[in-house]
């Protein structure tokens, strides 16, 4: 089984004097989150992971539905991405298990809030290889 550092609201966090990590399911959703809020380019050795829909959703002068179209694409891009990563790392040897591997992806939303245009809440829902539902969601915004 593999791991990594826990993380949450961008800080490692700690239990009982160590830092925390993550496997299973709740590796899956920080793996997402991660590949889904990184911008893409942001690590120059690994030009390719994460994804542009912050960049994308603010600020953007175009129709909302042009906006959710790519920012759905770009996400839908970095999950296939993590996939491929996951497929490269346990044919590498490392130890994953089946919750922690995305097999499918379900859907991706993003919609616009009607009372504050600047804010967009993203929504994806994935399966696992141990055929389980795993859903997660977060905001962008531009505030």
């Amino acid at each position: 089984m593999s791991f990594d550092l826990k993380i949450t609201n961008g800080d490692f966090t700690l239990s009982n004097g160590d830092l925390a990590t993550v496997n299973g399911q709740d590796k899956l959703i920080q793996d997402i989150l991660k590949i889904a809020i990184t911008t893409a380019g942001a690590n120059p050795l690994q030009p390719w992971y994460g994804s542009l829909v912050s960049r994308t959703l603010i600020g953007s002068h175009l129709q909302t539905d042009i906006v959710i179209s790519v920012a759905q694409s770009q996400l839908k891009n970095a999950l296939e991405n993590l996939k491929n990563l996951q497929t490269l790392q346990t044919a590498s040897g490392q130890k994953t298990t089946p919750d922690e591997l995305l097999s499918f992806i379900s859907e991706v939303s993003v919609t616009r809030n009607a009372s504050d245009p600047r804010l967009f809440s993203v929504r994806i829902k994935v399966l696992n290889k141990a055929f389980g539902k795993v859903s997660t969601a977060f905001n962008v915004n531009n505030t």
